[in-house]
């Protein structure tokens, strides 16, 4: 028997593109929504951007978009037009949640503000991603994971090994935290709505999610820790980076230096150091704790990476190899866990994807197609609001739709 999933029955409309906003939106369908994608007569931006990252970007096979937008119905209106903003405004009255990532001035061109859609209908969750918030001098500036996340958010200045060049963003990094950022918002919204009856406006930036993410840090600034640093000056040496003899990466987490001094030491082969009061105490290598590091550099590169981690593992500390993206998509820990799955194209090709970070029981392991094309279901909403044959014909003539 098909179990009910967690958000059946709720109504989404989304008017976004690129990745944040979407992402947002499919993780709303995924759960149960139904939702609605709101796109120009172009389409979203992200159909044709493919290529930044070697995707194909055809009609039968767009992984960028699909990833984004899974499990909704699109269809595509010309804002620009009377026909094209009542239908928008038909499709707002009934929703329960409006997902978008346009500029505030641009929406309130369009009459979509959050001020003038509480207006009309209150009972709507205005759910909106920024590129760095709603107030300061940067309120109306664009915003990019690139810039607004990575560049302000703190982590293309400190992120990367003192006395090189910057580490070299990804697209989606900072927007899918933001899209799941904005999901919990909106939940709480709905929450509150279950009791008053009334909508919310919910808000997740770029920049704010950037430095949500790097809270320990910015915080500690004020007390003197600052990077970018090397991998010689780390505070602790069982919080590092080791290379191995076959040229792979080893990531130590064992923040109890003192305590698991001694288990480490043994793992690597210098009992001999154990109890030396130079290096066991993490007060007495301040300043200095390149001395230590060198010392596991040593051994390290004595072995690969395989060998170490499973040394550790017997040693129960915490050490990962550092995984590429190709080696992810045949981990066996991620298809048990059902994080990855196969969508297969019309193109006959059969793809890799990611599932969304949340799972619940009663929705089990999903069946997922690729996204819609645009316009794909503009009849089939149409004819749902009620609107003729002779109606979606004049509206077509007029362009107000596709």
């Amino acid at each position: 028997m098909d179990m009910m999933k967690p958000l059946e029955g709720l109504n989404v409309v989304e008017l976004a593109t690129f990745v944040a906003g979407p992402t947002c939106a499919r993780a709303l369908a995924d759960w149960g929504a139904e939702v609605i994608k709101v796109e120009s007569p172009s389409g979203d931006p992200i159909r044709y951007i493919g290529g930044n990252t070697k995707f194909p970007t055809l009609p039968d096979e767009n992984p960028n978009y699909d990833m984004n937008n899974m499990g909704k119905k699109a269809i595509a209106l010309n804002l620009k037009s009377a026909g094209g903003l009542k239908i928008m405004d038909q499709l707002l009255q009934n929703c329960d949640v409006f997902v978008t990532n346009n500029r505030t001035k641009a929406l309130e061109k369009m009459g979509l503000s959050y001020e003038q859609i509480k207006e009309k209908y209150p009972h709507v969750i205005f759910a909106q991603v920024l590129g760095y918030g709603e107030k300061g001098p940067l309120k109306d500036k664009p915003g990019f994971d690139f810039t607004a996340y990575y560049a302000r958010g703190g982590l293309l200045g400190t992120l990367y090994e003192a006395g090189t060049s910057p580490l070299n963003p990804v697209p989606g990094f900072g927007d899918n935290q933001v899209a799941m950022n904005l999901v919990s918002g909106i939940l709480a919204a709905l929450y509150r709505k279950n009791k008053t009856g009334l909508g919310d406006k919910v808000t997740v930036s770029l920049y704010h999610t950037a430095i949500f993410a790097l809270n320990t840090a910015i915080t500690a600034a004020q007390y003197g820790f600052s990077y970018p640093i090397t991998r010689k000056e780390t505070g602790n040496p069982f919080l590092n980076t080791y290379k191995t003899n076959d040229g792979r990466w080893l990531q130590l987490a064992a923040p109890e230096y003192d305590r698991l001094f001694p288990v480490v030491m043994k793992a690597i082969g210098r009992e001999d150091l154990i109890g030396n009061e130079e290096y066991c105490k993490l007060k007495n290598i301040s300043g200095q704790s390149g001395k230590v590091v060198e010392i596991i550099e040593a051994k390290i590169a004595q072995k690969s990476a395989d060998e170490w981690a499973e040394l550790f593992a017997q040693c129960d500390i915490p050490c990962e190899k550092a995984l590429l993206w190709d080696e992810i998509l045949k981990d066996e820990q991620a298809w048990e866990n059902d994080y990855l799955f196969e969508l297969h194209y019309p193109t006959g090709n059969v793809r890799t994807h990611v599932t969304l970070p949340v799972k619940f029981d009663s929705i089990g392991k999903q069946e997922y197609s690729k996204g819609p094309l645009v316009g794909e279901n503009s009849i089939e909403i149409l004819k749902s609001m009620g609107y003729s044959e002779e109606e979606i014909h004049q509206l077509t003539e007029e362009k107000a739709i596709v």
